[in-house]
């Protein structure tokens, strides 16, 4: 075998596993993939005229591990959360609990890779959204959680 084919042979073997390191890196869920569900579960609140924050909250959490996240909201406004995750086959569980641990949700759904929960507060303070993504297949799994209001 001469030196051209052999170094053509190499470069090819070469470009062949990039290409493939590139393609598993891409089949796997992130952060990123989490935060583009939990917008498309926002899209039915901007029709009706939420106004959704850039700021958002994301990680990897064990599968089943409850998160809570404490957030300001203003009597007045009408709120909504949306978590998503990139994990194929997971249940959701997503609530906001006043001070005293009360539930205030109005209503939730749940939707494939995302969940969502509207709440109307009844007064000013802060208050604990609390939530889980569980999965019987994955250990790890990427979640983001936006907000909008209105």
């Amino acid at each position: 075998m001469s030196f051209n084919t052999r170094f053509l042979l190499r470069c090819s073997a070469t470009l062949i596993l990039v290409t493939l390191c590139f393609t598993a890196t891409r089949s796997h869920a992130t952060v990123d993939d989490a935060h583009g569900f939990a917008m498309e579960a926002a899209m039915p609140f901007v029709e009706q005229g939420f106004i959704v924050r850039e700021d958002y909250w994301n990680g990897e959490v064990k599968s089943g591990q409850k998160l809570m996240i404490k957030h300001q909201m203003f009597k007045g406004n009408e709120y909504a959360f949306w978590l998503g995750t990139a994990n194929d086959g997971v249940t959701f569980e997503l609530k906001v609990l006043d001070e005293k641990g009360k539930e205030i949700t109005i209503d939730s759904k749940t939707s494939g890779m995302f969940a969502s929960v509207r709440v109307n507060p009844p007064k000013t303070g802060t208050y604990s959204i609390v939530f889980s993504v569980t999965s019987k297949k994955e250990v790890g799994l990427f979640w983001a959680l936006a907000y909008g209001y209105r």
